[in-house]
């Protein structure tokens, strides 16, 4: 079986170039607090377009849309010592072409350096240390919004995915252009199913069985982030009904009994490290035991797939540590199913692996997995 071409996006990457701004006679009389020092900002990045439906995106996964700036003194608590929002023109002809933006600093050591992207507008306003500045929360409704300027929708968009950078230990002298490169990183998960198919056997208990996708969506999704990649607030997709995200649900329209559905679905979600509530794929849809005969009648079935968890009938393929059923951030997880079984009444019943065989390929952005899985 062929699975779609794992397509790859260029990271954006922020060159920070530290310049102080002092004449030699006021050196050594420069204030704890005074903005002496210059901050300059270089991105590079590449163009960007809207999500297409039907394909997985490509570069418009790398698009930076809003630029928060922090830099923090190594005093007792971490002071703020400088925090910016770029937004518009000062960022929008950056991708690419390394266009700089810059802000002023106090001069110091030790100074850690916050770089996010696509958080939402003015989520760190009025933060004044490191610990305030980790304590906010990205939200996952934010990939929801089309380059960051929209209100939220119904579908996520692969240009507004929130990325963060740091760095630690900088000096800012007076007179000293000093360099730092932090490297923005996907702070999102990238879940997609390219494959999904059905292998009853021809002589055993379901050989005219039927089964025809209706949906597939999320459950168990983190729904928010902070700088420390940790959040605990779980969503989980749905048709709108009481307590679910229809960002996080795809129906499937037009899909015939026993055939195999190629159109690549894809939703993006924060980390997830919980074993008792690991962040699945459900596929959704209607079984009927004997096809087109007349002693069974079709029911909705669900078969859920948890992420990046090896068991029996499901093949991973990636790094080390990518199977324990965890979600990491900058990975992308590209699954295809093969049916082989009825699946569970409902999306909170695991079924027996045998049911599904299963194969997941989990990629970098910054690292690659593959997981199959059969249901028996």
């Amino acid at each position: 079986m062929k699975i779609s071409n794992y397509l790859w996006a260029v990271l954006a990457t922020a060159t920070l170039s530290l310049t102080a701004c002092g004449s030699d006679e006021n050196e050594n009389v420069i204030q704890s607090k005074e903005k002496t020092a210059k901050l300059e900002l270089t991105l590079v990045g590449t163009p960007a377009d809207s999500r297409a439906t039907g394909t997985l995106p490509t570069t418009d996964e790398s698009q930076i849309n809003r630029l928060t700036v922090a830099v923090f003194t190594e005093a007792s608590g971490n002071p703020v010592n400088a925090l910016r929002e770029f937004t518009g023109e000062d960022i929008e002809a950056a991708s690419g072409t390394g266009k700089k933006i810059t802000m002023l600093c106090e001069p110091g050591n030790g100074q850690m350096i916050y770089v996010v992207a696509n958080a939402s507008t003015g989520l760190f306003a009025g933060v004044t240390n490191l610990a305030g500045f980790k304590a906010k929360l990205m939200l996952l409704s934010e990939t929801t919004k089309a380059a960051g300027a929209d209100d939220a929708t119904d579908i996520q968009k692969a240009n507004n995915l929130p990325m963060l950078g740091s760095a630690t230990g900088k000096n800012f002298t007076a007179g000293t252009k000093t360099e730092a490169n932090i490297a923005l990183s996907r702070l999102v998960a990238r879940v997609s199913i390219s494959s999904i198919k059905t292998a009853f056997d021809p002589v055993g208990r379901f050989k005219d069985a039927t089964f025809k996708v209706d949906a597939i969506y999320l459950k168990n999704a983190n729904s928010s982030v902070n700088a420390d990649k940790a959040g605990s607030v779980l969503v989980h997709g749905g048709d709108g009904s009481t307590g679910t995200k229809k960002y996080l649900y795809a129906t499937v329209s037009g899909h015939t009994a026993n055939t195999e559905l190629t159109t690549p679905y894809y939703f993006y979600t924060f980390p997830n490290a919980s074993t008792s509530e690991p962040t699945k794929l459900i596929i959704k849809g209607t079984f009927d035991a004997d096809g087109a005969g007349v002693v069974s009648t079709p029911i909705a079935r669900y078969y859920p797939i948890t992420i990046n968890k090896k068991q029996a009938n499901t093949t991973i393929t990636g790094g080390a540590g990518t199977d324990k059923g965890s979600i990491a951030a900058n990975t992308r997880y590209v699954l295809t199913a093969v049916i082989k079984g009825e699946g569970a009444p409902d999306d909170n019943t695991d079924i027996d692996p045998a049911t599904l065989q299963l194969t997941i390929t989990v990629a970098d952005w910054v690292l690659t997995i593959s997981q199959n899985v059969t249901f028996e």
